[in-house]
């Protein structure tokens, strides 16, 4: 058995060699092939008997005749029901991923899946360090993976929106002395208009603001937003973002669009009992637990009482671990049956022997959980598409951080706000709220309400059983308001649908 490699790594351009997203290490008569724990670049393989094929993209797996795309209409089923959860298998037979941290063992023509990096390995069972101590470390660990992916690259444009993990990105891109431009997405309604915050941190940093909208003319019901994935789970309102960004950065010669994506995963956006859970099994009782109750009481907006009758809850369901809750709606019944038989797990939501942390266990899952959405912006067109704070050395750190930490003071994602106070504006830092483009989402359902109704009930999905009319009709009633959950899985549903046509098509 051969080795064939196919990448196409948007990093590289025109600086040496690409690095790849994958490690080859033989030792003896076996080949092990690790993937990189981070996620920022996608992986995918087919096994040919005769050889195994690796590739950045499946489409080159299907160019070099690897394969030949077949969908596999009960992975697609499991793709929308997973709701981003990543897995091995995908809904086109034949063509394979490698999971972040996970290593392939290919050994006489057989092939085999081990856990090369676990997250568990940096959750310490207790931390004896303080918050400032946490945050001395973050600061520098982000900072040296912000400045090391800003030298790769020259004109940069950031996508920014005044929050929190954009704004670390724009402090860090400026500290390290790099050029970049910023430029940020408003919708009709005020939810989604983050021009305020935008500015705040744009003059903060001293760099040029584009202030766009989303445009319903960049909205093609035709093409999937995840066109070359070899799973369908994208959003059909991400189009109007990429073809945005991707018009400024050739407008300003761009090398490449940095985001401040992953940052809510990384940093523990978290706003649950869970952390008061976690200082409980890892202290005891102590005076301690009251403190961290006031802070998720100031964080949630709900009362002490509320909070710890949630924590004792969490405590008495510590040993399950944290439970993947699948996306059902619109589902068939019958599918839905089909796929409840089916376990839905991944080797880092097993809990290690001795590890009782329902917040941790969760803030792994939020790891589990942006992995798709980078593979499904790990570039655009010619242009590199980089998520710094998506950074092994970062994440690594984060995951050291206990959770009570990370919403001290009563603020989510705590120790970054501290690591960063002094580079970034109040108006970021003590920032609560977040904005939302779901209004841009309503938008894209009333102006092509008849097509989609049209798509949905003589698409893929429906001849396939895989989603229940009847609950879909009430949807398109003129006296339904649909809820912004809705909106959001039907665009889903109608990128899966143009997801399935591109591969119909092939190539």
């Amino acid at each position: 058995m051969f080795v064939v490699l196919l990448i196409v790594d948007p990093h590289s351009q025109e600086l040496g060699p690409p690095a790849i997203p994958v490690r080859f290490i033989r030792t003896g008569g076996q080949l092990r092939v690790l993937r990189d724990p981070s996620g920022t670049l996608p992986c995918v393989f087919a096994d040919t008997g005769d050889a195994m094929w690796f590739a950045s993209e499946a489409a080159l797996l299907v160019e070099a005749g690897a394969v030949r795309p077949r969908i596999d209409f009960q992975a697609v089923a499991r793709s929308l029901y997973l709701g981003g959860l990543p897995e091995e298998d995908t809904a086109l037979a034949g063509i394979k991923q490698l999971l972040p941290g996970t290593c392939l063992n290919v050994k006489n023509s057989r092939h085999s899946t081990s856990v090369g990096w676990t997250p568990w390995k940096f959750v310490p069972e207790a931390s004896e360090e303080t918050v400032d101590e946490q945050a001395i470390k973050l600061r520098r660990v982000t900072q040296s993976c912000v400045s090391g992916w800003g030298r790769l690259h020259s004109g940069l444009v950031l996508g920014v929106s005044g929050g929190l993990d954009s704004s670390i990105v724009a402090a860090c891109l400026r500290r390290a002395g790099s050029e970049f431009s910023c430029v940020t997405l408003t919708t009709d309604d005020p939810l989604g208009d983050e021009r305020g915050h935008s500015r705040a941190i744009a003059g903060h940093v001293g760099s040029q603001l584009f202030e766009e909208r989303y445009e319903l003319g960049d909205v093609n019901l035709d093409t999937s937003s995840v066109a070359g994935l070899a799973s369908p789970f994208g959003r059909l309102d991400a189009q109007a973002y990429d073809a945005t960004v991707v018009r400024i950065a050739n407008g300003s010669n761009a090398q490449a669009i940095f985001t401040g994506n992953g940052g809510d995963n990384i940093f523990y956006m978290s706003h649950s009992a869970r952390p008061l859970a976690d200082r409980y099994l890892a202290t005891g009782a102590s005076p301690d637990l009251l403190k961290t109750v006031r802070d998720i009481s100031t964080l949630t907006g709900a009362n002490g009482f509320r909070v710890a009758w949630h924590g004792i809850g969490l405590l008495r369901r510590a040993s399950e671990g944290y439970v993947w809750k699948s996306e059902r709606k619109f589902l068939a019944p019958l599918v839905l049956s089909e796929l409840d038989e089916h376990s839905v797990t991944h080797p880092w939501l097993e809990l290690p022997e001795g590890y009782l942390m329902p917040g941790k266990a969760a803030h792994i899952a939020m790891l589990l959980r942006m992995h798709y959405s980078l593979d499904a912006y790990a570039a655009r067109g010619d242009i590199a598409v980089i998520h710094p704070l998506v950074s092994q050395p970062i994440i690594e750190c984060c995951l050291r951080i206990p959770t009570w930490q990370q919403c001290a003071g009563g603020y989510d994602r705590s120790i970054a706000r501290r690591a960063f106070a002094d580079m970034l504006p109040p108006a970021v830092t003590r920032r609560r709220a977040k904005g939302s483009p779901q209004g841009f989402t309503y938008q894209i359902f009333e102006h092509f309400r008849d097509h989609i109704r049209e798509r949905l009930f003589d698409g893929f999905l429906m001849q396939n059983g895989i989603i229940d009319g009847a609950v879909l009709d009430l949807v398109f009633r003129a006296e339904h308001r649909a809820t912004g959950a809705e909106m959001m899985r039907l665009l889903t549903l109608v990128d899966t649908e143009a997801w399935v046509q591109r591969w119909r098509a092939g190539i």
